[in-house]
């Protein structure tokens, strides 16, 4: 009697949802008056969920534009819900709830059609969104501790084709290494597979934490630093893709084999390049006895960390290339940072690399919010040349950056892209951008962190810059031809900001080969709302 109810009430849901969405997206068409050329926009009511997450995919068909709203509260299952987006209405078309007690959500494509994956301590439950049950219930060996606050189910990234055969496998890091499940041509899941060494920074105690790190369990916070170790590249260069991870001094390879396995063994191999940590997150674990005025004033000795960042074939020769990142300074949250590019090159036993950089770039401010998140880096190709450039952001955490965002609710970004041409970048970025929110000290609104994304959003193979300053308003910088690389006037569009970049996505919602912009405004006095832009994909 209790599911029967349950089930009534997901269609009471759904009936209501769909009389607020289509009065919605009728005012929506009503208002848009937007550049024609660019995007159709949609608002939606998402319901009243005290904690509400989004996913884009294509849930119930291939290339189908679908969101997914999942509903959590203290107490009660998680209620779901579809939501397909069309070029003239948005209308909902499923709802579902589940009794799995989730933490965190991803997405995982499954022969062209989009499912949730929501890890619980003992298990990933592949949820089916199309027939409103579990797909698969992929038990975990140990049990992991999720940190989270009960009733709220973030959005991670646990999803990776590790083997490059064009079908997601799922990944589920711990501090003893990581399990992994390959998806295979008939589109099941392997058996839990635990691979890759320990955590090397498991007993450690992170900068404001009272326990280690190990025993800290896992968050939305540190998954990106646990799947950052997750080194791909073709080491042996036959066509398949390999898994690396570094172990004190060398790294572990799993060379692929046939029918995109792993060896169960892993060989050893070094680069001859210097660095000091695996990955920007062990920026946390330096500063562990290091007082307020060090952390943010500088007071102390200069600093220097060089941190791998992993593989990538920047250079487009076929062949892995390797990059570090350089951090100095006296600030702990306002270090420099240098990108060192060392170019692979082919030898009998497999890749090795120069013991100097071939290039570098320069981040545009403090890069030592890679670690925490308010500085990012994109791989991305800028101009549609086939090489792989760099798109790097960062928060302006200089005092007087700081001081703006304390006293004036006034936050600011700055954006760099560097074009990888004839094998180097340029001293300078080949664009720079800064965004800046209005210094705004009585505004009863709070703070608005600027929005920044990166993605070819009207189809023509090359990079557009989007960002958001205003509360209702979003800028487009379309990409253009080199050298000039980007629009110097952008296209307003008149949409309301989400408070929090977190809310603000670039997804190929109808798998158009363009990008669409989804804002999610989670609970307020009016509801939780989302916002679809929808590209027209014109390729102008």
């Amino acid at each position: 009697a209790w599911r029967e109810s349950r089930q009534a009430g997901a269609v009471l849901m759904l009936a209501a949802w769909a009389v607020s969405v289509a009065l919605s997206a009728g005012c929506a068409s009503a208002q848009a008056g937007q550049p024609p050329q660019l995007f159709d926009l949609h608002h939606l009511q998402t319901g009243f969920a005290a904690y509400q997450t989004v996913l884009p995919g294509s849930f119930t068909a291939p290339g189908r534009a679908e969101i997914v709203t999942i509903d959590g509260s203290t107490h009660e299952p998680l209620d779901l819900c579809i939501f397909q987006v069309g070029a003239e209405s948005v209308s909902p078309v499923f709802a579902a709830t589940t009794n799995t007690p989730a933490a965190m959500g991803d997405t995982v494509n499954i022969n062209g059609r989009d499912c949730l994956v929501l890890p619980t301590h003992r298990a990933l439950v592949v949820f089916d969104m199309k027939s409103g049950s579990e797909r698969d219930v992929l038990p975990l060996p140990p049990y992991l501790p999720l940190r989270w606050p009960k009733g709220r189910v973030a959005r991670v990234d646990i999803v990776r084709d590790l083997n490059a055969d064009g079908r997601d496998d799922l990944v589920m890091p711990s501090a003893d290494g990581f399990w992994i499940y390959l998806q295979g041509s008939d589109s099941s899941f392997s058996t839990a597979r635990k691979i890759g060494p320990p955590e090397p920074h498991r007993d450690l105690v992170k900068h404001g934490d009272a326990g280690t790190y190990g025993a800290s369990g896992l968050n939305p916070e540190n998954i990106p630093w646990y799947m950052g170790r997750i080194h791909q590249l073709d080491y042996d260069r036959d066509g398949l893709v390999d898994l690396a991870f570094w172990n004190d001094d060398h790294f572990h390879l799993f060379r692929q084999e046939a029918g995109g396995t792993f060896a169960d063994h892993p060989e050893s191999f070094s680069t001859g390049v210097d660095f000091d940590f695996d990955g920007a997150y062990s920026l946390a674990f330096q500063f562990g006895g290091k007082g307020l005025a060090s952390w943010m004033l500088g007071w102390g000795p200069r600093l220097e960390y060089t941190m791998l960042h992993g593989f990538r074939d920047l250079n487009n020769d076929e062949v892995s290339d390797l990059i570090t990142v350089t951090f100095a300074g006296r600030r702990a949250i306002g270090l420099d940072g240098r990108f060192n590019i060392y170019f692979g090159r082919p030898i009998p036993s497999g890749t090795a690399f120069p013991s100097s950089p071939n290039t570098v770039a320069n981040s545009p401010g403090p890069a030592s919010g890679l670690a925490w998140g308010y500085a990012t880096q994109h791989y991305i190709d800028i101009d549609g040349d086939g090489a792989t450039d760099l798109g790097l952001a960062s928060v302006k955490t200089t005092l007087g950056g700081m001081w703006r965002a304390l006293a004036g609710k006034s936050v600011t970004i700055d954006v760099a892209l560097y074009r990888m041409h004839d094998g180097e970048f340029s001293e300078a970025p080949d664009v720079f951008k800064r965004v800046r929110t209005p210094f705004s000290p009585f505004s009863r609104r709070g703070v608005l962190f600027p929005t920044v994304l990166v993605g070819d959003v009207n189809g023509d193979g090359r990079t557009d810059l989007l960002t958001g300053a205003r509360w209702n308003r979003l800028s487009v910088f379309l990409g253009t031809a080199a050298p000039q690389l980007l629009q110097d006037d952008p296209l307003h569009i008149a949409v309301e900001l989400p408070s929090n970049e977190f809310n603000a996505m670039l997804a190929d919602l109808n798998d158009d080969g363009s990008e669409d912009v989804i804002f999610h405004y989670p609970a307020s006095d009016d509801g939780n709302r989302v916002t679809a832009l929808l590209s027209r994909n014109d390729g102008s």
